[in-house]
């Protein structure tokens, strides 16, 4: 049975659309909150260590010289800093390949419906769905103007799974930002290649790619952008019956 542009456009905001934006939303507002003050609990974590090892009970060759437990307090605050700062690290990097794979399937799920006379896709891989938009829909989705940033996003999500190759090799060439410790930055800004990965080893332990919360927002607004250009395409041709069928496309984008 024929699918008119109208309904598939409702399909996009009332699935694909909140999905995606709430995705993008609660990261900024919910998770990265939880690594605020960072600084400032670290300072906390020491100063309630050295008034532990203040008050423990002196022994006979103590000569009153608190030195050491001050040290010992440092490192305590600092090794707490420091683990916090690569979770911090580690949860955007994971958020932002996690971004895009929500996005490879809220598109793939927009194939799916009772209505459609072909068999559902059996992947959700960015290349074959593209492939289906573009054949049954009509809609070639690397003419959307959303759809470069897109591709960064992939590439990103590959280079944090995988570690170095070829998408971190693509994505180091066009964005080089993500790839430069933001915190070392600061100090060096007169040596950027003393703060910029030249390999990806260890994305998922908070090292290599740094993805921040600003670029995190920066690649959520752009798939919010894309369903929106989606959905907006499907508006324009409301009352055109899309009579999906035949067989699945072939071919894909391949990962590293």
């Amino acid at each position: 049975m024929p699918v008119t542009g109208l309904y598939m456009a409702h399909r996009v905001h009332h699935s694909a659309i909140p999905y995606q934006k709430a995705f993008g939303q609660y990261v900024i507002e919910d998770v990265v909150p939880v690594f605020s003050n960072l600084s400032d609990r670290a300072n906390a974590i020491a100063e309630l260590e050295f008034k532990r090892l203040g008050e423990q009970p002196a022994g006979e060759d103590c000569d009153g010289d608190m030195s050491v437990a001050a040290e010992a307090a440092q490192d305590k605050g600092q090794v707490f800093y420091d683990t916090m700062v690569a979770i911090r690290q580690t949860s955007l990097n994971l958020f932002a390949a996690g971004l895009f794979h929500m996005l490879e399937q809220q598109l793939a799920d927009l194939c799916r419906d009772g209505a459609f006379e072909t068999a559902p896709l059996r992947d959700t891989n960015l290349g074959i769905v593209s492939a289906w938009y573009r054949d049954n829909f009509k809609l070639d989705l690397s003419t959307l103007s959303a759809w470069s940033k897109i591709e960064q996003l992939r590439l990103l999500a590959n280079s944090v799974k995988h570690g170095e190759g070829n998408s971190a090799e693509q994505l180091r060439a066009i964005r080089p930002d993500l790839f430069q410790n933001p915190d070392l930055s600061e100090f060096l800004r007169d040596f950027p290649g003393m703060c910029t990965a030249q390999a990806v080893r260890l994305p998922l332990a908070g090292e290599d790619i740094f993805v921040t919360a600003e670029v995190f927002s920066e690649f959520s607004a752009a798939a919010n952008s894309l369903f929106a250009e989606i959905a907006d395409h499907f508006v324009a041709h409301e009352d055109e019956h899309y009579l999906v069928g035949g067989s699945e496309p072939k071919g894909s984008v391949s990962d590293d």
